[in-house]
């Protein structure tokens, strides 16, 4: 008789610790649910963004001045509406937000008080290799829960650095500078070199030792004889040196390929990667 009763009594517990597993599993899935932010705060253009295209703007309850200005920003117009923020503990606190989204370097003193006023604030670091691109667009859209709006991006954007790849056929390359504003040509350890080794072009500035931003004479940038020279389009129509030295009658009998890009790379790389990728892509297969 007691053995029958033990035998009861495990099948009894049995089930019971398989719901309790099961209330678990469904509680810890609601509170996850639960824990997606639904009132999102940004302080940064770039971070703008990504998030204008994974979240409906209702989300969004703030987002940087710098996004409503079409110098800086190609979705200006679009996003003309919204609440805009200067970076300012005092701006974000009242919009109560669920979640408060920096960059690596944005406003180190209003995020300590925001911080300190127990505000959920998140920083997500400056993509500087074409993987940290794809890893800062997952790592928002597991903050603001848009991982399948995230997963299409990145697919995209791969799609697009493929078909730059797709044309280094592993025949002579041609050398190239990437010009910047106010003649700074781009070296090694960007993001701009890394795109030019998988389209297969030599980076002169990077085989004369250049790193980062450096800028150059003009003088020396026609004596290296570069194929192709690369130029980042502005949206800002105001004078700058690089396109004076555009238009200098030096470069009206040279012989190399101005290639015209869109700009942003050099800021929000991770909104204009595919772009510029597929441009560049598209220029050079011609």
């Amino acid at each position: 008789m007691r053995l029958f009763s033990i035998c009861v009594v495990g099948l009894i517990k049995k089930p019971s610790v398989m719901a309790l597993g099961f209330l678990f599993f469904a509680l810890s899935a609601a509170a996850h649910a639960q824990a997606v932010p639904e009132r999102i705060a940004s302080l940064n253009i770039c971070i703008d963004q990504l998030l204008w295209e994974l979240v409906p703007q209702e989300r969004l309850v703030s987002i940087s001045y710098l996004t409503a200005d079409p110098i800086w920003s190609p979705i200006a117009e679009q996003v003309k509406t919204l609440s805009l923020n200067h970076g300012l503990a005092e701006e974000i606190v009242p919009l109560k937000p669920d979640i408060i989204l920096a960059g690596e370097f944005d406003a180190p003193n209003a995020i300590e008080l925001l911080k300190k006023l127990d505000q959920r604030v998140e920083r997500l670091p400056l993509p500087r290799t074409l993987a940290d691109i794809n890893s800062q667009i997952f790592q928002l859209a597991d903050l603001v829960g848009a991982g399948e709006k995230a997963q299409l991006m990145v697919n995209k954007i791969n799609r697009q650095i493929s078909a730059l790849q797709a044309l280094n056929t592993g025949s002579e390359p041609l050398t190239a500078f990437w010009y910047s504003a106010n003649g700074v040509v781009i070296g090694a350890g960007t993001l701009e070199h890394e795109l030019m080794q998988l389209a297969g072009l030599r980076n002169l500035a990077a085989e004369r030792g250049m790193y980062g931003f450096n800028q150059l004479d003009l003088e020396l940038l026609l004596s290296a004889k570069p194929h192709i020279l690369i130029v980042e389009e502005s949206q800002d129509r105001s004078f700058s040196l690089a396109r004076e030295y555009l238009s200098h009658p030096a470069l009206a009998n040279t012989d190399f390929k101005i290639v015209r890009l869109p700009a942003g790379l050099s800021g929000c790389a991770a909104s204009v990667i595919g772009d510029v990728a597929g441009v560049l892509q598209q220029e050079l297969a011609k």
